[in-house]
């Protein structure tokens, strides 16, 4: 069977017109249409569990993210029940546990839901010991 017993005898010119139609400024092409179209019909479900597993990855991130903002969170109140005992820490460990400050209130400040007010009073205790270490050079 050929394209002119499917068209009739005016198969081949339809080819051609298909294949040359373009209408300034729209540009239309049947056969880039078509295989968009034969491309979907090949891999909707493919794309529809490629987007199941974008939003299991936007949730296990999510979920990854809370679990670091609690870490940083315990990690901040063993540092201040430290200080309320009187055990002295280095320069570093201060640096480093107020870049967990700094950190957990970012993630505080985009996650309202958030739970943030155990640590306010802790942090306010950590900063005012960390200028106290500074102006007294009183680190470990």
């Amino acid at each position: 069977m050929t394209l002119q017993d499917i068209f009739g005898g005016s198969g081949v010119a339809l080819v051609v017109i298909l294949s040359l139609i373009e209408i300034s400024p729209i540009k239309l092409n049947p056969w880039k249409w078509l295989a968009k179209h034969i491309g979907r019909a090949m891999t909707g479900e493919l794309l529809d569990k490629m987007d199941g597993l974008v939003k299991d990855v936007k949730k296990l991130r999510e979920e990854c993210d809370e679990r670091e903002a609690r870490a940083a969170r315990v990690r901040i109140l063993r540092f201040g029940d430290e200080i309320y005992q009187g055990m002295k820490h280095s320069k570093e460990h201060f640096d480093q546990i107020l870049e967990d400050i700094s950190e957990y209130d970012a993630y505080c400040a985009t996650h309202k839901e958030f739970k943030n007010e155990m640590t306010v009073l802790t942090v306010a205790e950590i900063k005012r010991t960390y200028q106290c270490c500074m102006s007294e050079h009183k680190f470990l």
